[in-house]
C-alpha cells in the first residue's frame, strides 16, 4: 500500500468524534512533528478506554524508519504530547497507533471507538462523502467523490476519492485525514496525488481489523526520568526543531526546544501528587538573559493566581510562597527570535 498512486489505481476494479475533554465533536486532529511539518490523525478510545490516535505509518516514521512520537495540536492550538507509537502488524499496511497523554487523555478525548463493523454495504452504494482535514488555524471539511474502490477476496481495502469542488485540491500533509460520510468515518487517507487530485484512503474496518491485534500486546510506558512534570501543555509557543516537542521530551529522548509566539512560552500542567509547592526548577540553554519565568498556581479550578517572577536563566529555581496547587502555569517571556531549549522542569515540593 505504499506504492505510488498511480500504481494503486491500477489495482481498484470498476471513519470517531474529538474536541476538548469532554466534547464529542467529529474532527480530525493536527500531528506536528517539528520544523513545520505536520500529518492528521483520528482520535479515538480503544477497547482498554485509552485514548490513541490512528495515522499513517509514515507521518511518524523517520529518517531510519523508526517510529517517534508527535505532539497533537488542538481545535484551540494548544499542544499536547504522544508516546508509544506502534504499527500494524501488516508490514504492507501504511497505518500506526500512538497513545495520547497529559491532560487531554485525563479528561476523557473521545466517545468513540474504531468499530469492525463492515462497510461493505455502505462502500456499495456511497458516490459522495466528505473528507475532514485540519490546518494549525481551522478544521476543514472538503466534498469527495469516490472514484473508485478496490475488490479482492475480503472485499476491497482501498477507496479512491477526488474533489468535488475542481478548485480545492489535496496537499502534502493531508495524510491522515479521515473520509466520513452521515458522521461516520469510513477511511483514512494515507496517499494523495496532487497533480491527478486522486487521494487514496484504508478502510476503517480493515482498520479496526488492526487494532484488534495491537490491543492485547503490552505497550511501552512513557519514561519521566528526566522530569516529574508528565502531562504539559503547550498552550502559547512553537515548535523550533523536528523531535524536540513535548512527546519526545516527556519519554526522556529529547530536550524541548521552543520559541516565543510572539512573545512569550506558555506551559500548562498538573501537580498529579497535590503536595505543596515550593519553587519551579527549569533546566536548559540559550535562556539567561532573554526575558523572565513566571509561575501562577490553580486549586481545583478556581483559576490561576500568580505564584513568582523570576529572571530566566540556565539553572533556574524559582522559589514562591509554599502552596498547595493542583495545576501550574509556567511562563517564559521573549520575543520570536529567540530560542529555548529546555532540558529538565520539575516541582520543588516540601519535604523533599
Amino acid at each position: 500500500m505504499r506504492s505510488p498512486v498511480t500504481a494503486a489505481l491500477l489495482a481498484l476494479a470498476g471513519i470517531l468524534h474529538v474536541g476538548p475533554a469532554g466534547v464529542a465533536n467529529a474532527e480530525t486532529v493536527l500531528l506536528a512533528r517539528g520544523d513545520d511539518t505536520f500529518g492528521q490523525g483520528w482520535l479515538f478510545l480503544d477497547a482498554a478506554g485509552q485514548c490513541r490516535v490512528v495515522t499513517p505509518r509514515h507521518v511518524l516514521e523517520t529518517a531510519d524508519g523508526a517510529l517517534s512520537p508527535p505532539d497533537l495540536i488542538d481545535r484551540y492550538g494548544r499542544i499536547h504530547p504522544t508516546h508509544s507509537p506502534v504499527a500494524a502488524t501488516d508490514p504492507d499496511l501504511d497505518l500506526a497507533f500512538i497513545t495520547v497523554g497529559g491532560q487531554l487523555a485525563k479528561g476523557g478525548c473521545s466517545r468513540d471507538r474504531v468499530r469492525a463493523t463492515p462497510l461493505q454495504p455502505i462502500i456499495d452504494s456511497l458516490k459522495q462523502a466528505q473528507l475532514d482535514v485540519s490546518t494549525q488555524t481551522e478544521r476543514q471539511s472538503i466534498a469527495v467523490a469516490v472514484r473508485a474502490v478496490s475488490r479482492d477476496d475480503k472485499g476491497g481495502g482501498i477507496i479512491a476519492v477526488s474533489s468535488v469542488d475542481p478548485n480545492v485540491s489535496f496537499q502534502k500533509g493531508m495524510s491522515g485525514g479521515t473520509i466520513t460520510h452521515n458522521g461516520r468515518p469510513i477511511a483514512m487517507l494515507f496517499e494523495v496525488d496532487s497533480d491527478e487530485g486522486i487521494g487514496v484512503a484504508m478502510r476503517y474496518d480493515l482498520i479496526a481489523g488492526e487494532l484488534q491485534k495491537l490491543v492485547a500486546k503490552p505497550q511501552d510506558k512513557p519514561s519521566t526520568d528526566l522530569t516529574s512534570v508528565n502531562d504539559l501543555v503547550l498552550v502559547r509557543g512553537r515548535i523550533t526543531e523536528r523531535g524536540s516537542g513535548l512527546s519526545g521530551f516527556l519519554a526522556g529522548t529529547s530536550s524541548l526546544k521552543v520559541a516565543p509566539a510572539p512573545d512569550r512560552v506558555v506551559l500548562t500542567f498538573t501537580n498529579e501528587s497535590q503536595a505543596t509547592v515550593e519553587a519551579i526548577h527549569v533546566r536548559g540553554k540559550g535562556l539567561t538573559g532573554k526575558g523572565f519565568l513566571i509561575v501562577e498556581t490553580e486549586k481545583d479550578q478556581s483559576g490561576f493566581l500568580p505564584g513568582a517572577r523570576c529572571a530566566l536563566v540556565e539553572n533556574t529555581t524559582c522559589n514562591m510562597a509554599p502552596r498547595r496547587a493542583t495545576r501550574l502555569r509556567v511562563t517564559m517571556t521573549g520575543v520570536s527570535t529567540d530560542a529555548y531549549e529546555i532540558e529538565g522542569l520539575d516541582l520543588v515540593e516540601s519535604g523533599r
